[in-house]
């Protein structure tokens, strides 16, 4: 097999290569320019942002057999207004080779994990006498050195304290706390910082070019979210989604392939709590469950969206406290229009309480939906602002109680309501679903209602508007186009396949329609409810 995963094929080989470590790369450039080595180094820093990579880098700076082609490769640190210099590696001297190669002798990588104990340490400090071969320093590159024992590092102590002058030692760990004081006194310190998302999705931009595949931005975006600041982790999710999905990648194979939730399963979370539709927000807290999603990583996800709602409603300035693409900021700022700001405050301390609810919860999926009904009955009450503006205004009339003739007026029976529709535009487009039709449908979501509620509660936020020769027609509100996506899942469609085909005797699918009309009206405030029942009025005085 000649596949090599994107993080080795794309490895930076110059420091003019790496991603997102600027400040880093200063020091150390101008550090091998000025011949000014320090005999060790303490990279530290997340998973996957570089430390083993510039280790090597830094090996081959400083053993670069070509002194004047390595001085030739000095320069300018791009977007710098001093004059601090890069150091590029020539890359094509024998030891540039055989580092790029690992096959050199004279740099050594150690995994700390595996060589933890006290012997090892000894058997390092006998093998660091002896002279490099090729280069002009014998480098000892020593990953997870955290996970060293004490004594191991008490061995290690006296090397690091006096080391031989051919001799460098750089260390890297994803736990700095870990590591001694005696030890991070004796080393120069360089702290690696988190990739940020659009360094990560620039870098993956570039090798998707070279491997000529198109990815929409809202997938790249994805995976460089998912990747939360590791450029090797973005690297590997990437080749994992194109393994799934070939060159053709949605979202929706991300959710399904990593286990998050897509921004499509916020969207449908925000408009379910505006619309207090309970069905919809348990059949995803069920959806949620059935896909295996990680509950803490959901919730995690969840609460920065809530954030990000917190923020573009109440920060004029979002460009520093959000980093996201225009089109899924521009969707936040849609949805930040449902809820008040003590709304939002409220929404964000039922989900942060409910992270700390779950961590010993032996069911933790019914915290959720008992979280989600405690949104939905949120949406119930009335904003504060409100009821302090309405007790605030004066009343200095008195009513009189109505008579009891004029208390309750008599019911008028209605029929049901009618069609908003024209009878004329109705009749011109397609026959209205027969009184069979209607019955059959309604037998459909019910079987379906055993196997997958879910889905059925979906179905039934629909309006049945016509059976034809080979489709049956829906109308969805806008505000819940949602739901078409999670209908035409896979899945779903295997499961009404069959089911219509019973019901209607002949294969059919769905086909929707998005409409405004039907849709729900917002709902009345307890003051306002309070007015209709009792028949008062509020009266303003000057």
């Amino acid at each position: 097999m000649n596949f090599q995963v994107s993080a080795r094929k794309w490895r930076p080989q110059t420091f003019e290569e790496v991603v997102g470590q600027k400040h880093l790369i200063r020091v150390l450039s101008n550090s091998v320019s000025q011949g000014e080595i320090a005999q060790a180094y303490l990279f530290s820093g997340t998973r996957g942002v570089g430390k083993t990579t510039v280790a090597r880098i830094l090996a081959k700076a400083i053993n670069c057999a070509d002194t004047g082609e390595r001085l030739a490769g000095v320069v300018p640190l791009a977007g710098a207004t001093c004059p601090a210099r890069r150091v590029v590696p020539c890359g094509h001297c024998v030891s540039c080779k055989e580092i790029s190669e690992n096959r050199s002798v004279d740099v050594i990588e150690i995994d700390g994990a595996s060589n933890t104990s006290v012997e090892d340490v000894r058997d390092l400090r006998e093998k660091i006498k002896y002279l490099p071969l090729s280069g002009k320093y014998k480098v000892y590159i020593i990953d997870e050195v955290h996970m060293l024992s004490n004594a191991a590092f008490n061995a290690l102590l006296k090397t690091l304290e006096e080391p031989p002058k051919h001799l460098v030692f750089i260390l890297a760990t994803t736990e700095a706390h870990k590591i001694p004081a005696t030890i991070l006194s004796r080393c120069q310190h360089l702290i690696f910082r988190r990739i940020s998302r659009i360094e990560i999705e620039t870098q993956l931009r570039k090798i998707l070019s070279e491997k000529n595949i198109q990815m929409p931005d809202r997938v790249v975006t994805f995976i460089a979210k998912a990747a939360e600041g590791s450029l090797r982790d973005a690297l590997s999710l990437c080749d994992q989604a194109i393994s799934y999905s070939g060159k053709n990648v949605t979202e929706e194979d991300l959710s399904t392939l990593f286990g998050r939730a897509a921004g499509t399963t916020f969207h449908a979370l925000i408009l379910g709590i505006a619309k207090k539709n309970a069905d919809v927000l348990l059949g995803i807290a069920r959806e949620i469950e059935n896909d295996g999603y990680d509950l803490r990583q959901f919730l995690s996800d969840w609460i920065e969206r809530l954030r990000h709602l917190l923020i573009i409603k109440n920060v004029k300035d979002v460009s520093l406290l959000i980093d996201l693409p225009d089109e899924e900021k521009n969707e936040i700022e849609k949805e930040a229009d449902f809820f008040s700001p003590a709304e939002m405050l409220s929404l964000f301390a039922i989900f942060a309480k409910l992270q700390d609810d779950i961590r010993n919860a032996p069911r933790p999926h019914l915290l959720l939906e008992v979280a989600l009904m405690k949104a939905v009955l949120l949406a119930n009450l009335t904003p504060i602002e409100k009821i302090i503006a309405e007790l605030r205004v004066p009343s200095q009339e008195t009513f009189p109680l109505l008579p009891r003739a004029q208390q309750a007026a008599p019911l008028q029976k209605t029929g049901p309501p009618q069609d908003t529709l024209p009878s004329q535009k109705r009749a011109g487009l397609e026959p209205a679903p027969t009184q069979d039709t209607t019955a059959s449908w309604k037998n459909l979501l019910q079987d379906v209602k055993k196997t997958r509620p879910n889905l059925a509660s979906y179905l039934d936020q629909g309006i049945l508007l016509a059976v034809l020769e080979r489709t049956i027609k829906l109308r969805f509100t806008e505000e819940s186009s949602f739901l078409i996506s999670l209908i035409e899942k896979e899945e779903n469609k295997k499961l009404l396949r069959p089911l219509l085909k019973h019901y209607f005797g002949r294969d059919l699918s769905l086909a929707f329609e998005e409409s405004n009309i039907g849709a729900p009206a917002a709902a009345p405030s307890i003051v306002e409810e309070a007015l209709r029942v009792f028949g008062g009025e509020i009266v303003k005085t000057s």
